[in-house]
C-alpha cells in the first residue's frame, strides 16, 4: 500500500523539524512525493528505488554523484516499512558521523506516522489499537525507558507525561449481553459498540468530578474496562482518590447507569495515586488486586480500595511497595505523637489486656482508654477491635522489618 503526498509531507515536516536537515520522501519506485526542497518533488531517484527494492539502508557518498542521473548529496536512504512491505523511502542529507546517531529515531518516527495515518485514524480500529497499547503498557510489555513507547503514545493521543489515577470497572455479563453467539457481529460492529460504552464511561467520570483534563477508557476483555484519569490543575491525584472513596456509592451508581439493564451490578477497583513514569502501572496493579480480593472477601462494597483491604492485600499480594505504603498510611499518622505507637505496641505485647498494658506503661486505665480512642480517631482503626488490631499489628511488624532492612 503506497503512501500519498499528504502522508509524505507530514513525515518530511516532522523529521526535518526534529533534526534540522534536508529530508526527502519517495514512493517505492523512487519518485519524490515530498521534500524540504520543493524543486525535487516529482523527480525520480534510482538510489531511493534501489533502497526500497533491497529493503536495506543505503548510504549515499560522493562516489555516487558522477554516474547518477539525479544525484543526491551525502546522506542516508532508509526504507520505511508498513505491514511487512516497503511503502516509501526516506532520505536525509547529512554526514555519517551525524546521521548514525539519529537513524533509528528517524526510521521509527517515519513508520509510526505511516502507521497512524493508514491504520490508527481508520475507525473502528483506532480504539482497539489504543486498548492494545495501554494493555501492553500496564502489563510490563512496553518499556518506559524506550522513546518509541512515548512516540507511539503521542500518535495515539495518550499522554504519558501526566500523572493519573487508575480505575478498574468490572461489569459481569457485559460481553455476553452485547455480543451473543446467537447474533453474530462483525469486528466493525463490536468495536463501534465498545466505543459507545467507552464514551458513556468517559461522560460518567466527567459527571462525577465535574471536571477532568483527560480520561482514557480502554476495554481489556473479560467484561473489564480501565479508566486512566489525569489529575487536574485544581484537583491533585490524591484528592481525586479520596473524593472517589468518600462518594463510592455515588460513583458506582453513575457508572452502573451507563450499562444496559441486564447488567445487575458493577464492581470497581481503585489503587493509590503515584507520581513518576511508572506510577500508573503500580496504581493499576493495586486497583486490579483490590477488585479481585474485594470480590472474594467483601462482595457488597460499591468500590474496593487497596487500603480498605490492607491486611488481605498484604498477605495475598506480597508486594513490597504495597507493604511500604500500608505502613506509611497507618503509622506515619501516629509519628507526631510517638507515645501512641508505643501504646499500640505494648497493648499488643500484653495480648490486648487493658489492665496489663496500663500497668506496663505506668498510666491510669482511663488514660489508656483515652489513648486508644485517640489512635482510632487518627487512623480510623480501633485497637480493641480484632480486625483493626490485626491491621495495626501487621503494620507494626512490617515497620520494624523495614527499619532493620534500612539499618
Amino acid at each position: 500500500m503506497p503512501i500519498n503526498e499528504l502522508i509524505a509531507e507530514t513525515i518530511v515536516n516532522k523529521i526535518s523539524s526534529l533534526i534540522n536537515r534536508a529530508v526527502i520522501i519517495s514512493d517505492p519506485l523512487g519518485t519524490i512525493l515530498a521534500s524540504t526542497d520543493l524543486t525535487k518533488t516529482g523527480l525520480q531517484f534510482t538510489a531511493m528505488q534501489r533502497a526500497a527494492e533491497t529493503n536495506t539502508n543505503l548510504e549515499v557518498t560522493k562516489e555516487d554523484f558522477s554516474f547518477t542521473k539525479n544525484p543526491l548529496e551525502t546522506g542516508i536512504i532508509i526504507p520505511l516499512v508498513y505491514n511487512g512491505e516497503v511503502v516509501a523511502t526516506l532520505y536525509i542529507q547529512d554526514e555519517p558521523d551525524n546521521y548514525k546517531k539519529y537513524l533509528p529515531m528517524a526510521k521509527t518516527t517515519g513508520e509510526l506516522l505511516i502507521y497512524q495515518t493508514l491504520v490508527i485514524d481508520n475507525v473502528p480500529y483506532k480504539d482497539k489499537i489504543k486498548d492494545n497499547f495501554i494493555f501492553g503498557l500496564l502489563h510490563h510489555k512496553l518499556s518506559w525507558d524506550d522513546q518509541r513507547t512515548y512516540d507511539e503514545a503521542e500518535l495515539l493521543e495518550v499522554s504519558l507525561h501526566k500523572d493519573k489515577i487508575v480505575v478498574v470497572i468490572y461489569a459481569p455479563g457485559f460481553w455476553q449481553t452485547q455480543f451473543s453467539e446467537e447474533t453474530p457481529t462483525s469486528e466493525d460492529e463490536r468495536q463501534g459498540r465498545l466505543h459507545t460504552y467507552k464514551k458513556k464511561l468517559y461522560d460518567a467520570i466527567k459527571e462525577f468530578y465535574g471536571e477532568v483534563s483527560a480520561v482514557q477508557i480502554s476495554y481489556f476483555g473479560n467484561d473489564t474496562f480501565i479508566a486512566l484519569i489525569d489529575e487536574t490543575p485544581t484537583m491533585k491525584g490524591g484528592q481525586m482518590i479520596e473524593i472517589m472513596r468518600k462518594k463510592a456509592a455515588d460513583f458506582n451508581a453513575i457508572v452502573h447507569r451507563q450499562f444496559p439493564k441486564e447488567i445487575a451490578k458493577v464492581a470497581i477497583g481503585l489503587g493509590n495515586f503515584y507520581r513518576g513514569k511508572d506510577g500508573i502501572v503500580l496504581a493499576y496493579e493495586e486497583a486490579k488486586v483490590s477488585l479481585q480480593l474485594g470480590l472474594n472477601f467483601e462482595e457488597h462494597k460499591p468500590l474496593f480500595h487497596i487500603d480498605d483491604l490492607g491486611m488481605i492485600a498484604i498477605l495475598a499480594g506480597g508486594n513490597k511497595r504495597w507493604q511500604e505504603n500500608f505502613v506509611k498510611n497507618l503509622l506515619t499518622q501516629l509519628l507526631p505523637e510517638k507515645y501512641l505507637i508505643e501504646t499500640v505496641e505494648v497493648f499488643f505485647n500484653e495480648n490486648m489486656s487493658l489492665t496489663q498494658t496500663a500497668k506496663n506503661l505506668n498510666i491510669h486505665r482511663n488514660t489508656l482508654l483515652y489513648r486508644l480512642s485517640k489512635i482510632k480517631k487518627i487512623t480510623g482503626l480501633d485497637p480493641r477491635n480484632f480486625n483493626d488490631a490485626v491491621k495495626l499489628k501487621l503494620a507494626s511488624i512490617l515497620s520494624n522489618l523495614q527499619e532493620k532492612e534500612r539499618a
